[in-house]
């Protein structure tokens, strides 16, 4: 179904003024429906506001979706249901082809990027690189052409196309998600929320091994990692090489709490860094295919920049997207490492990260309001608890205070807007503090806003030297100790 939004929205989104927005509408870049436009045309005419917010227009489409009531029909306006179905299933099978392709060419490319970086390390001659590559590609083609009918997308092996998405139930925990499409049971219930044990994502190290209680599984792809007879036996299967072809119940491991991660050292690429203001840096990293970094939001890792000593940094990212790391960095007057991110750091290079460490994690057990403070770059670890909240959809109501003190900006604030647009029980208040105020001054009013103190969960992100007195101040007013997490903005050397 076509998504429409309101041209505030819109606005909003993407950062620009309405009368811009306006402007495209007359010259016929936008079309309009009763006032609103299609995301698609927005996303068309903006491209940045996909790569930057997807998991938010994502989430957009979805609420609307669910808010269109139901047209009734009469019957004789509804189309042969035979028709339909023969052409939902070729539309199944063309978009099989296609994404079997597109994966095909996306996995030459990053082979082809790992090629020349190997060329040039080599330090070989031009014409013996050129060579040395030519005949590196012409191998990949081929390849590439030979596994053209291979390892075909779900979707062509099913007999009937699925109209319900599939229901998993996992035990002992008792977690419920959906899978829609061919999503594998890994990759769905991470993008739900849950915590489910994994390594590689690819079907090598087994971690991501589960049993199935009941249902039917559906294979999509071949593993390296061998089951033993018995385990096959038993029902045991990889999550990320099967997705469900009934409602399932399985038996798999969750995390429960941070002693359930493991501490990890893997190396990351880098994949754009931004300067949204003078006072900070957003620098966005991407995990290796095979090996993604487990953390629960909230958690920070020890970040390793070439020459530089290691500082921890807290993760901005949801854990329910572990292919990308962000990683917001204020500028720090005369450190290094302002300048490093400045003019040294560029775009692919190897960064190596350790951890993930801390405890700022969300309560999933709690239904209780969530109350979100965060002070400039203290917003990291904050979006990445926020956005888990948001996947798993429990919390009655979500308040984001974000302190912006001098010299610094509310950053990603489209976004916290467009959040509050979506969401009816998301509310978004920034607060710049004036000259000679202080982030005491603004807490009683804060603590006046969100009601009665004992029916909300607190999570403070605030430099080291206001945590102190904002825990004391909420610990008098009522806030009960095990309602309150506190966390420091994360900017110092690692111990």
């Amino acid at each position: 179904m076509p998504r429409l939004i309101s041209l505030s929205q819109a606005a909003r989104m993407v950062g620009v003024k309405r009368s811009e927005l306006q402007n495209r509408i007359q010259s016929g870049e936008l079309r309009t429906f009763e006032g609103a436009i299609l995301l698609s045309d927005l996303l068309h005419a903006y491209p940045h506001a996909e790569a930057e917010d997807s998991s938010m227009l994502d989430r957009v489409g979805e609420i609307m979706e669910q808010a269109v009531s139901k047209v009734i029909r009469p019957d004789h306006e509804f189309p042969d249901i035979t028709a339909c179905t023969n052409r939902i299933q070729a539309l199944n099978r063309e978009l099989a082809k296609a994404r079997s392709e597109s994966r095909r060419y996306r996995e030459l490319l990053e082979n082809l990027k790992l090629k020349l970086q190997d060329l040039d390390s080599e330090d070989l001659e031009r014409d013996a690189a050129f060579n040395q590559l030519r005949g590196w590609l012409h191998e990949a083609v081929q390849a590439l052409r030979a596994a053209s009918g291979e390892g075909e997308d779900i979707l062509t092996r099913e007999e009937f196309p699925r109209f319900m998405a599939a229901k998993v139930r996992v035990l002992p925990s008792g977690h419920e998600y959906y899978i829609e499409g061919a999503n594998s049971i890994l990759e769905a219930g991470l993008s739900s929320g849950l915590a489910l044990n994994y390594g590689c994502n690819t079907g090598t190290c087994g971690l991501c091994k589960a049993k199935v209680v009941s249902g039917r599984l559906k294979k999509f792809c071949l593993h390296d990692y061998s089951l033993t007879e018995t385990e096959k036996a038993l029902g045991y299967f990889l999550a990320c090489c099967n997705t469900a072809a009934s409602d399932l119940v399985i038996e798999a491991a969750e995390a429960v709490s941070t002693h359930d991660i493991p501490l990890q050292e893997i190396e990351i690429r880098v994949k754009k860094i931004e300067r949204p203001d003078t006072g900070t840096f957003i620098l966005r990293t991407k995990t290796p295919r095979t090996r993604r970094l487990r953390f629960l939001a909230g958690q920070y890792v020890s970040l390793k920049l070439d020459h530089l000593p290691a500082r921890d940094f807290s993760i901005a990212s949801c854990p329910c997207d572990d292919k990308t790391l962000d990683f917001h960095i204020p500028t720090l007057a005369g450190q290094d490492i302002s300048a490093y991110l400045a003019g040294t750091l560029k775009v692919n290079e190897t960064l190596t990260i350790r951890g993930p460490r801390g405890e700022f994690t969300l309560d999933e057990n709690s239904t209780r309001a969530l109350v979100f403070l965060a002070c400039n770059t203290g917003f990291a670890p904050v979006k990445s608890l926020i956005e888990h909240a948001l996947s798993l959809n429990t919390a009655q109501q979500v308040y984001l205070y974000w302190i912006i003190t001098d010299d610094n900006t509310p950053y990603l604030g489209n976004r916290c807007r467009s959040w509050q647009d979506a969401l009816e029980n998301f509310h978004y208040h920034p607060i710049e503090l004036a000259s000679g105020r202080l982030v005491e001054d603004v807490l009683p009013d804060i603590i006046a806003a969100v009601g009665e103190v004992a029916d909300c969960d607190y999570y403070v992100c605030l430099p080291g030297a206001l945590l102190e007195t904002t825990e004391a101040f909420l610990l008098e007013s009522g806030v009960p100790s095990n309602q309150l997490r506190m966390e420091p903005v994360r900017k110092n050397a690692s111990p």
